[in-house]
């Protein structure tokens, strides 16, 4: 039988490692997410952030650690003393986005050449309900209305900042428990990542439990609840968003603040 964690988490990792090849890129961490919480990961380029959101979503393996959602075991070390009968227990990315979880990746990865209404239905592909994914789809609108009456154009037509907020609805389109968000204001002008900001606030209100990774540090602040600052894939400081943002190395590395 899968392993439970005994706490109430959404989610919660223990330990967890990765390696490309040699390279260490996230090295023992340890987070949790409670649901309803937007818990924000910040830290430079080319630490570990975006990796540790494809280690959730079952895109990369674990090399040492456990990822636990809602209780159940999701993912676990290549290398586990805890495999049944050798069995590795870790879960498939199509069954983790079943169970609640959906990743909304860097730099958007939309189907250019598809109309912006097929990027939005892909969204909705574990969804047997079409009555659910009827009101999804008018949540989403919503949402983001200039999208409504250019659903039939061609995804690729939009700009960086309107394509970020499509390839965001793509994902609430799977009703997620736990969505993830990696860098979502990544190469915006300042007025469109406002927009964002406001999306995303609108999001977690609605009930959506959020982990952003943010290279942005003031955008993360301002919005989560709690963060994490990763540093060379390992988790440096943890708090709540004023905890953070007092901290004289976040204020002075992240912030440009002296």
């Amino acid at each position: 039988m899968p392993e439970n964690t005994s706490q109430s988490y959404l989610l919660e990792l223990q330990g967890a490692s990765v390696h490309y090849g040699r390279a260490i890129v996230l090295a023992s961490v340890s987070i949790t997410v409670e649901k309803g919480e937007l818990v924000a990961i910040i830290g430079p380029n080319g630490t570990g952030k975006s990796t540790l959101l494809r280690a959730i979503s079952g895109l990369v393996e674990l090399e040492h650690g456990k990822i636990f959602f809602e209780g159940q075991l999701i993912a676990e070390s290549t290398k586990s003393e805890f495999r049944v009968m050798g069995r590795n227990l870790s879960l498939k990315p199509h069954k983790i986005v079943e169970l609640g979880i959906v990743h909304c990746p860097e730099r958007r990865r939309l189907f250019t050449e598809s109309s912006v209404r097929d990027n939005l239905e892909l969204g909705a592909y574990t969804i047997t309900d079409r009555e659910k994914a009827k009101k999804t789809m008018e949540w989403v609108l919503k949402l983001f209305p200039f999208i409504e009456e250019r659903l039939d154009e061609n995804a690729g037509v939009f700009s960086g900042g309107e394509q970020q907020m499509i390839a965001i609805g793509r994902s609430l389109m799977g009703n997620p428990k736990l969505l993830l968000l990696d860098e979502p204001s990544l190469g915006l002008a300042p007025m469109i990542k406002r927009n964002i900001v406001e999306a995303i606030r609108q999001i977690q209100k609605a009930g959506t439990t959020i982990l952003l990774v943010e290279q942005d540090a003031s955008i993360a602040l301002e919005i989560c609840d709690r963060g994490y600052l990763l540093e060379d894939g390992r988790i440096e400081l943890e708090g709540t968003s004023s905890e953070l943002s007092i901290n004289k190395h976040v204020k002075e590395a992240y912030l440009g603040i002296a």
